[in-house]
């Protein structure tokens, strides 16, 4: 007995597929019951939470009300036991003046309220009245757009009725060509029977005067006869085509009448319609002009309404607005006062700094023993060259004017960067070249803009700067001049000429020659070169 491997595979096979699905089941099972799990711990979660934030808030306005029982309580045990009378009697009255307030508050805000709501109900109205017109603009826009489709089409019609109108004239050209022929037609038919009878006539009287035989006769006679005859159905025939054309003419012509008559009755109704729909068209518009009248009544109450509110609102503002103006200008007079005291106390601290610097600079100078003039308010140096200045028409320094140089500068140096404070306010150091108000050999006026003064203005401004700039180069150099802070220094420096344009007073202008001028006048101090350093107010 052999084994049957199908029938079993069969049903094991059916007995898998339903234990698939069971366990399929199973696990959509637990799935759901653990979200169910999952969603009952959330809500219970979110339920505690809630009741702890509600404990919470609960608590905290408890505390409150504590707060302001204990707050009211001494505040009644101090204006019994310890508040004198005035400071009692102007609590009562403030407080007096408080409920009025509160009162006059509640019952602007009750008849605010209930203008509020009339202006509502104006909003709904005004908004039923606009409805209003727009459905009659859009009956308008209706009423025009039916007149001028009727426009077009009487505009068709019209063009329709004068086609028929001139096919119904060709027509009638037609029928009367067609009569013309017919009667030309019968006018040679009866011509040809005209003719037939004369010609019988005369062989009549041929036969009769035995002109001819009777046979000769006879044939003859036969002859005309059918020639006639012929003659006369050819003649028939045609007037019969002629006629049956007419009695088509005629029928396309009834036809062509009749469409004109119907085309012509269309015509005449639309126009009625066009002018019953004008009509409609002209009581929309009145409507419209009605409509439009009461709204503008509404939109004048309603405008009127906010009016007096936006007038209460703006006496309020305004009495806001002028206490709020006059806590502006106390807080702008003050924020004024702090700004220009603060500028003041700038002022004065960069004062002092260039003051001692300047102070500084002094005591260094006096105890190398360089001569130099310093301004004590801005710390410009004026140093002094002695008669070891730059030759004339030259930039070249001397040798004392070096050794001026190699002595002052690390002492200036020293005194700018040697204190943080004031080296971090230092923004730069200017060389300053000027000149006496000569040239060529004569005095030039400062003042002058004539052409060759001008010349000696530029001739000189160039030679104030090379000799500012050879001050500079020189100290630029590390192998003529080596001190502490010098690339502090260096980094700060710019250099400048300035000719004559800054000169002492002029004790006589009234002479000709530089060596008249510079008896009279301290050229030398002219010639001088000034150090100055900038700070910035900022820091």
């Amino acid at each position: 007995m052999a084994f049957n491997y199908e029938k079993h595979k069969a049903s094991h096979s059916q007995d898998s597929f339903w234990t698939s699905y069971s366990d399929l089941f199973l696990g959509l099972s637990t799935i759901f019951l653990l979200l169910y799990v999952v969603s009952s711990l959330r809500t219970g979660t979110d339920a505690l939470r809630s009741q702890v934030e509600n404990q919470k808030l609960t608590m905290q306005v408890e505390e409150l009300e504590h707060q302001l029982k204990m707050y009211e309580s001494v505040k009644n045990d101090y204006m019994a036991n310890q508040a004198p009378k005035d400071e009692v009697q102007e609590y009562q009255e403030l407080m007096d003046k408080l409920t009025l307030l509160q009162e006059d508050t509640k019952n602007e805000k009750d008849r605010l309220v209930q203008e509020a709501l009339e202006n509502e109900k104006k909003v709904k109205a005004l908004n039923k009245y606009q409805q209003m017109v727009r459905n009659v603009l859009n009956a308008n826009k209706m009423a025009k757009s039916k007149i001028i489709n009727r426009d077009d089409l009487i505009k068709d019609q019209d063009v329709e009725i004068e086609g028929q109108a001139q096919e119904i004239t060709g027509l009638q050209k037609d029928i009367q060509a067609k009569k013309e022929a017919i009667a030309m037609g019968e006018q040679q038919i009866q011509e040809t029977r005209q003719a037939l009878q004369k010609r019988l006539n005369e062989l009549r009287a041929a036969y009769k005067q035995n002109k001819i035989a009777k046979g000769l006769f006879e044939q003859k006679m036969a002859q005309v006869r059918n020639e006639a005859h012929q003659k006369v159905v050819s003649l028939s025939n045609t007037n019969a085509q002629y006629q049956a054309q007419l009695n088509q003419a005629n029928a396309q012509l009834g036809k062509t009448q009749g469409e004109l008559q119907k085309t012509q009755g269309l015509l005449a109704q639309k126009e009625g319609e066009a002018l019953g729909l004008q009509g409609k068209l002209g009581e929309a518009q009145g409507q419209l002009g009605q409509v439009k009248g009461q709204l503008g009544q509404a939109q004048g109450q309603l405008a009127q309404a906010k009016g007096q509110l936006s007038n209460m609102e703006g006496q309020l503002n305004s009495t806001r607005g002028a206490l709020a103006a006059t806590q502006g200008k106390l807080a702008s007079t003050e924020g004024a006062l702090n700004a220009t005291q603060g500028q003041l106390a700038k002022a004065k601290a960069e004062i002092e700094a260039r003051k001692s610097v300047a102070g500084e600079i002094q005591k260094g100078f006096a105890k190398a023993g360089i001569k130099a003039d310093i301004d004590m308010q801005t710390g410009d140096v004026i140093l002094d060259f002695g008669q070891a200045y730059f030759e004339s028409d030259s930039d070249r320094l001397k040798t004392e004017m070096k050794g001026v140089l190699e002595k002052a500068m690390p002492i200036y140096s020293r005194s700018l960067f040697g204190n943080p404070k004031v080296s971090e306010k230092i923004s730069a150091v200017e060389i300053i070249g000027f000149a006496s108000p000569t040239y060529q050999g004569r005095y030039v006026d400062p003042h002058s803009n004539k052409p060759e003064d001008k010349q000696a203005l530029k001739y000189n401004m160039d030679l104030s700067y090379r000799r500012a700039n050879a001050i500079f180069s020189y100290m630029l150099d590390e192998q003529n001049l080596k001190f502490e802070h010098q690339h502090d220094l260096l980094a700060r420096m710019k250099v400048s000429g300035r000719s004559f344009l800054e000169v002492m007073k002029v004790q006589n202008r009234n002479v000709a020659t530089a060596a008249e001028f510079c008896k009279q006048n301290d050229c030398k101090k002219a010639q001088r070169v000034i150090i100055r350093f900038g700070m910035d107010a900022k820091k």
